[in-house]
C-alpha cells in the first residue's frame, strides 16, 4: 500500500473516531467545540466517568495590567469527592472590547486547570470566562490598567529596588516580622540610613522601576507608613513621586513628597535647584513608630494628600490644590517611592497600592 493510501486510510479512521466521539458526547450532554481534535474529544469523554454536577471553583485576580499576565484557574471535585483526573478538559474564553472570543483549552493537573492572557492596551475591557463541561467556574470582567502595584499581605524587600544618593551612602533594608506594637500581626519593610544630611534613599517597586507614564492618566499612591528616625538631629520619611530613578543629587531634580518631619507633616517638593520647599504642611509631629495611612493623588495639574489613622477615620492631615508649583507640575513620567533623607532618615512601610487615577 502506498504512503498516500496510508494517509487517506488513517484520516478516514480519525474522522470516524471523531464523529463517534462527538455523537457520544452529544448523547450525554457533554460540551465540545468545533476546534477540538480527537485527543481533546477523548478527554471530554472522561466526564462520563467523573461527572461535573454543579459549578466548579476558581481563582483569579480582579484587575488587569498592560504587559502583565492575567491568570485564571478552575478546580472541580466530582460527586464522590475525588478530583477530576489529570487530563480532563477546561475551556477558557477570552474577549477584548466585546470582540470575537478566543477559545483556549486547558487540562487539569493536580486538580486544577489554568489559563493566562497578557493584555496589550490600557482602557480595553477584558472578559475571561472559564467552563468545566457546561458549568461556569470563573467570570472576570475588568478594564485594563496602564500600571498597578500592590503588596497588601506579605511584604518583602525583594519587591523593591533601592535607589540612593550618593552611591556610598550606608543604607540598611530589612524585613521586620512585627510592624509596630499596635500592628503586631503584620510584617513590613524597614529602611534606615546612617548619620549624614546630603543623603537619601528611595525604595521603588521593581515592577515600576522603568517609571509610570502619566501622559494619559493620573496616579494614586497609598501605603501604611511608620515614621521613624535614626538620629534626632533631623529626619524625613514618607512617600514621593520622583521624576528620575537616576540620581545626580540627593534631592534629584523634581520630587513631590508627602512626608513626616520633626514637628510637622504634609506636602513638600524640590526642583532643579535641589531646594526643599513647602507646598503645604501642618504643625504637629506624627507619633514616631506609629502606623499611618499615607495617600497621594496627582495628575499633573492637581494634587490631593491625606494622612490618617491606619484603620479608623481619624485624619491628621489633608490638603488639595489645582495650582501646583511649576517645578512639579505636569510630570509625565514618575517613579513612586518610599523615601528617607536628612540626618536620621528611617521608615517602615507595608500595604502599598499604586494605581491609575483621574481627577475628572
Amino acid at each position: 500500500m502506498s504512503i498516500a493510501s496510508d494517509v487517506i486510510n488513517t484520516n478516514t479512521k480519525l474522522t470516524i473516531i471523531r464523529d463517534s466521539l462527538r455523537e457520544l458526547l452529544t448523547q450525554h450532554g457533554i460540551v465540545y467545540y468545533s476546534d477540538d481534535d480527537v485527543f481533546t474529544l477523548a478527554r471530554r469523554v472522561w466526564f462520563l466517568v467523573h461527572p461535573t454536577n454543579g459549578s466548579p471553583g476558581g481563582t483569579y485576580q480582579d484587575y488587569a495590567v498592560v504587559g502583565h499576565p492575567v491568570g485564571v484557574s478552575v478546580n472541580k471535585d466530582s460527586d464522590d469527592g475525588n478530583e477530576l483526573p489529570d487530563g480532563s478538559v477546561a475551556d477558557f474564553f477570552i474577549r477584548v472590547n466585546g470582540g470575537n472570543e478566543i477559545h483556549v483549552k486547558s487540562v487539569f493537573s493536580n486538580g486544577e486547570a489554568s489559563c493566562s492572557y497578557i493584555p496589550e492596551n490600557a482602557g480595553d475591557v477584558l472578559t475571561i470566562r472559564a467552563l468545566v463541561n457546561d458549568f461556569q467556574g470563573v467570570y472576570l470582567e475588568t478594564e485594563v490598567l496602564s500600571f498597578r502595584y500592590e503588596d497588601e499581605y506579605e511584604v518583602t524587600p525583594d519587591s523593591y529596588t533601592l535607589v540612593k544618593y550618593p552611591s556610598s551612602a550606608s543604607i540598611t533594608v530589612s524585613e521586620v516580622d512585627e510592624f509596630n506594637s499596635d500592628y503586631d500581626y503584620a510584617n513590613g519593610v524597614e529602611v534606615s540610613k546612617t548619620y549624614g544630611s546630603p543623603q537619601a534613599a528611595y525604595m521603588i517597586p521593581t515592577s515600576l522601576i522603568d517609571g509610570v507614564d502619566l501622559s494619559d492618566t493620573g496616579i494614586h499612591f497609598s501605603a501604611i507608613v511608620s515614621p521613624m528616625y535614626s538620629s534626632s538631629s533631623g529626619w524625613a520619611s514618607g512617600i514621593c513621586l520622583l521624576n528620575s530613578n537616576n540620581l545626580n543629587h540627593y534631592r534629584d531634580n523634581r520630587i513631590l513628597e508627602l512626608g513626616a518631619y520633626p514637628g510637622k507633616k504634609g506636602l513638600k517638593y524640590s526642583g532643579t535647584n535641589h531646594a526643599i520647599n513647602e507646598i503645604n504642611t501642618s504643625s504637629g509631629q506624627l507619633t514616631l513608630n506609629g502606623a499611618f495611612k499615607f495617600e497621594l493623588w496627582y495628575d499633573g495639574s492637581y494634587v490631593k494628600a491625606t494622612i490618617s489613622h491606619y484603620w479608623n477615620d481619624t485624619v491628621y492631615y489633608t490638603y488639595e490644590s489645582s495650582s501646583l508649583p511649576d517645578e512639579i507640575a505636569n510630570m509625565e513620567t514618575v517613579f513612586p517611592a518610599f523615601m528617607i533623607y536628612d540626618y536620621g532618615g528611617k521608615i517602615r512601610f507595608r500595604e502599598c497600592l499604586i494605581e491609575p487615577w483621574s481627577s475628572d
